[in-house]
């Protein structure tokens, strides 16, 4: 395993206001993308990777000793005593020769690669707040084939909680729902896919996390017009009636009528966004067999990962069951009955990864709400 030298203080003082950005609470963020690396690039070796935004270059030690497929990496951060301890931390994991230090603007370092024809097989977006600003070169600088990895932490943007700043920040109309936080994964998957189809690339999710205070999208990255058009014809847009909680989904706003078909209520649109899947299968399943429930390191992500396993991938919406519940008049049932309940009626329904308290399913919402009462606890 790595041995990392940290910034001085840390669990003294906010990580993020010390000199060297260092977050020990990203850490099962750092677990995922070792990972998704590992799984992605599955039976491969020699790769290479960049890391503009690295801290103390903890993310890119770790890939680079964990994942078995790196040779190589350039992990850059615009703090100037960043590069020293990325340097110090490589030496001390053996890596001196193989992992290259920059002090250098994350913006710049991704065009650079770009321009120079340095393109790296993964490329890894892990900043304070939005990734938005970076991804268009982040996509330049991944070879064809390659995986780009971004999280962003800027929740109440991507899910609609704030939608002023999800309009000139991600160029989405959102507004609040009862799914927000698959609002915010299907926000920042479509930005990701709409950066590349802008470049003449191809960009499909591969993995999708949700967990606490992040989200966290893996996308592969292709080449080709017909190959990005295919990518983009899969965003739209969702219609949200907050009245009776229907949700549907349309390929163009333009062609929605403003009143809810079931009820008559007020229609909220959400998009556009990512609507196909969030997950691919065989990565997932090659994820989870590289890590184990028990594991002192990977247990964490495993948790997540067989979450998302169970997880219906095509349907964008969910329901928490407390506010079907408030809605139904009566006390919540458990989920795991409700889920057996709905499978049982020949609908779709599964729990969710980042919330045990919630249903995915393709029922109505007015058979949910009896199903509800009928099964209250």
């Amino acid at each position: 395993h790595a041995k990392i030298l940290v910034p001085h203080g840390v669990g003294e003082v906010d990580p993020s206001s010390l000199p060297v950005f260092y977050n020990p609470a990203s850490k099962i963020s750092r677990d995922l993308a070792v990972l998704a690396v590992e799984g992605y690039f599955a039976g491969k070796t020699g790769l290479s990777m960049c890391e503009p935004l690295a801290g103390c270059g903890v993310r890119t030690i770790r890939i680079m000793l964990e994942s078995g497929v790196m040779e190589r990496a350039v992990a850059g951060d615009i703090n100037k005593n960043a590069a020293k301890l990325i340097s110090a931390n490589a030496a001390i994991n053996g890596l001196s020769e193989r992992v290259k230090a920059l002090h250098i603007d994350a913006n710049l370092l991704l065009a650079k690669m770009h321009a120079e024809h340095e393109r790296v097989d993964y490329v890894d977006i892990d900043p304070a707040g939005s990734p938005a600003r970076f991804l268009e070169n982040a996509c330049r600088a991944t070879s064809r084939n390659g995986l780009l990895g971004a999280s962003a932490t800027d929740l109440a943007a991507l899910s609609g909680a704030s939608a002023s700043t999800a309009l000139w920040r991600y160029g989405v109309h959102l507004a609040k729902t009862v799914f927000l936080k698959e609002v915010a994964a299907r926000t920042l998957a479509g930005f990701i896919v709409m950066s590349a189809s802008r470049l003449g690339l191809a960009a499909r999710p591969v993995l999708t996390v949700v967990h606490r205070h992040f989200v966290r999208v893996f996308a592969s990255l292709d080449r080709g017009r017909s190959k990005a058009l295919e990518a983009s014809s899969e965003m739209g847009y969702l219609v949200h009636c907050r009245a009776c909680l229907s949700t549907r989904k349309a390929a163009f706003p333009a062609l929605i009528d403003g009143k809810c078909q079931e009820c008559g209520g007020q229609l909220v649109v959400l998009g556009p966004l990512w609507l196909g899947v969030l997950s691919d299968e065989a990565v997932l399943n090659r994820m989870l067999k590289n890590s184990k429930i028990d594991d002192p390191t990977y247990g964490d992500a495993y948790k997540i990962l067989r979450g998302i396993a169970g997880e219906i991938q095509d349907i964008p919406y969910y329901y928490p069951v407390a506010e079907l519940a408030r809605r139904a008049k009566t006390s919540p049932p458990k989920v795991s009955r409700l889920v057996e309940k709905l499978r049982e009626l020949g609908y779709k329904a599964s729990t969710m990864h980042h919330d045990n308290s919630a249903i995915k399913t393709d029922a109505p919402p007015k058979t949910l709400l009896e199903l509800v009462r009928d099964t209250a606890t």
